[in-house]
């Protein structure tokens, strides 16, 4: 499989890390700068999280980096929303909720190596 010329200049852990990491800053300024609603289809609210779930699999099965990290991000952006009971977007940009997905977050960079174990 065809790398990106960036993976050869840096450790295939960081640019997963890298990946990720942008993800969730990305996803964050998006989400904040134009807080949008979730799509709802037939009264089941989206979120991105959901988006994730579904591309983690999927990259594990093409064998794709870049898509599994992707995926990742989306994921734990939204998990410490998840895991306070987040109702709303306010919810989302709590103290609490920025502080989890920090520590989601430095997690994901201690044990990088770990997750890419799956590809």
């Amino acid at each position: 499989m065809g790398r990106c010329p960036i993976v050869i200049i840096m450790n295939v852990n960081n640019y997963f890390f890298l990946i990720f990491f942008l993800t969730v800053i990305v996803t964050r300024l998006l989400l904040y700068l134009k807080p949008l609603p979730s799509p709802t289809i037939k009264g089941f609210r989206l979120h991105h999280y959901m988006f994730g779930v579904v591309l983690i699999p999927v990259a594990i099965l093409l064998n794709t980096l870049e898509l599994y990290a992707v995926g990742f991000g989306l994921f734990m952006d939204e998990l410490t929303y998840l895991l306070i009971g987040g109702k709303n977007h306010k919810d989302n940009y709590s103290i609490s909720s920025l502080v989890g997905t920090v520590l989601f977050v430095i997690l994901v960079f201690i044990f990088r190596e770990k997750f890419l174990t799956f590809l």
